[in-house]
């Protein structure tokens, strides 16, 4: 496994601190590089880059000081802010949505419902409607989902 220190380029992002990314290999990090798949912990942004490194050879070393990197690795884990977590999961999901449907508005329940009937061409769409709505379209076999709309961090 490889280390690369990565950095967000993203204008909006306010951190702009290196994180760590592991890859199997070089190629491993370049096709997941180019297709988007890394992403900024802090705004979920793409625009990451890679900053120079260098090998990281692994001297011997005592047991006793492999447990204490364990030890410290270990409540590093247990200090992740689950709440930045989540929002960059919901920003980079967010994202994905937008890049591969429709926007229809306030007209998302009709349009649902109309490429159910077969008068409209079915397409994925995102946009608006209510709880209710929303609960009528899946009890009438449509196949929606509901996802918390998170506003961009920037």
């Amino acid at each position: 496994m490889i280390k690369y220190k990565l950095k967000c380029k993203a204008q909006f992002c306010s951190k702009n601190k290196d994180f760590d990314g592991w890859f199997q290999n070089i190629k491993s990090y370049e096709e997941q590089k180019n297709g988007g798949l890394i992403t900024c912990p802090t705004c979920g942004s793409d625009n990451i880059v890679k900053s120079l490194t260098a090998p990281n050879l692994k001297k011997s070393v005592s047991q006793k000081h492999d447990k204490e990197i364990k030890k410290q690795s270990d409540s590093d884990i247990s200090g992740i802010d689950n709440n930045k977590v989540l929002m960059t999961i919901l920003r980079t999901l967010k994202r994905e949505v937008q890049k591969n449907s429709t926007f229809v508005g306030d007209d998302f329940v009709q349009q649902a419902r109309a490429m159910k009937k077969g008068t409209l061409k079915e397409k994925a769409i995102h946009g608006y409607g209510s709880n209710n709505e929303i609960e009528e379209l899946k009890d009438e076999g449509i196949d929606v989902v509901d996802i918390p709309w998170v506003q961009d961090d920037h």
